[in-house]
């Protein structure tokens, strides 16, 4: 049996099973596709079959291939990591964020994990968000500790990008950065009317259990699912999302040295990881780093709070991608999928 039927068969026995309502796996191995397999249903209504097209709300998935884009220009010379952000963008320097480098944010060392007030409205617009993060203050001194940045993180790095470019529209800068060259033809920040004809939306879990009420109707608003967060609001086939690896694993994107400095931890000294399951604050520059433990910088990518993932194996080669739609635990269906394609799960021991 193959490994594409493998996969096939454990996604279809976690629907069946109702662990999982739609979902969908993708995996490269040395820049070959060996795996593209999907299985359920859009929601509960069981009206939508998913297919290998079917894009899924994967919330924080969309911070890693944002980060790619950044670093793609410092390969060509347009920034370097140690630059002020004030040098290229001026409306930044106040509030304590007048000597902010670019890696402090790239590391999320920069302190701005908090969203300003503001109304759904303006949540959803790229550029007013911008705005605001470049009059706030930083929750601590900047540099000084690792603070994961749930929802800032995609305002800060694009809009980093968009003043470097002298540029706003962040989507077509990426298509032309990232997605295009990776061929990721079913990955957006934003999602047009076109492509939400065949798009999953969240649901509980069959138990009624769900990470977070508010959390499950948010990326189920057209509002959100149109707008612009590369931290939260990417929509995306587990398709695209592998591409996205495959072609840092094969250098289509990324010179091999930018990886490997992007993977190196970038915690101080007196800012200690627990490496325990469940806490995943662990940054190089823009990319979740994820073990194993003896070897923290192989794996690398980022999850979403749906229980998307998007990873990349730098010595097997293998590069990852799942969605799915049952807005709660996911580990039946995680657990089922790297068992088969025999891979070792991100997530870090469990306590004695």
């Amino acid at each position: 049996m193959s490994l594409q039927e493998k996969v096939q068969n454990a996604l279809d026995a976690i629907v069946e099973q109702e662990l999982e309502c739609g979902c969908q796996a993708a995996l490269f191995i040395d820049g070959k596709l060996e795996v593209s397999a999907f299985s359920g249903w859009t929601d509960w209504s069981r009206t939508k079959k998913v297919d290998e097209n079917t894009i899924f709300p994967i919330y924080s998935a969309g911070k890693a291939p944002c980060s790619t884009a950044f670093h793609r220009l410092v390969e060509r010379g347009i920034v370097n990591y140690d630059t002020y952000v004030r040098d290229f963008w001026p409306e930044f320097a106040c509030n304590g964020k007048e000597d902010m480098q670019v890696w402090h944010i790239l590391s999320y060392r920069c302190g701005l994990y908090i969203v300003p007030p503001s109304t759904e409205a303006e949540q959803a617009d790229f550029w007013t968000m911008t705005e605001k993060m470049a009059a706030a203050r930083p929750a601590y001194a900047i540099g000084t500790k690792q603070q994961y940045h749930p929802v800032t993180y995609g305002w800060l790095v694009g809009g980093m990008i968009c003043h470097l470019l002298g540029r706003k529209n962040f989507p077509q800068i990426f298509h032309e950065l990232v997605a295009s060259p990776a061929n990721m033809d079913r990955y957006y920040y934003g999602a047009g009317d076109e492509e939400a004809t065949n798009a999953a939306y969240l649901v509980t879990a069959k138990d009624g259990s769900n990470y977070d009420k508010m959390g499950l109707e948010w990326m189920n608003k057209p509002l959100f699912r149109r707008c612009c967060n590369p931290a939260s609001c990417a929509m995306s086939n587990a398709l695209s999302i592998a591409r996205h690896y495959a072609a840092l694993d094969t250098g289509l994107l990324l010179h091999h040295d930018t990886i490997a400095n992007a993977a190196k931890p970038l915690r101080s000294p007196d800012d200690p990881f627990e490496m325990v399951q469940g806490n995943w604050a662990l940054f190089g520059l823009g990319y979740m780093l994820s073990g194993p433990v003896d070897d923290v910088s192989r794996i690398i990518g980022h999850s979403g709070w749906s229980g998307s993932q998007g990873l990349l194996d730098r010595k097997q080669h293998y590069a990852i991608g799942f969605t799915r739609n049952v807005f709660a635990n996911p580990n039946a269906s995680l657990d089922a999928f790297y068992k088969t394609i025999d891979f070792v799960d991100r997530d870090w021991p469990k306590k004695a």
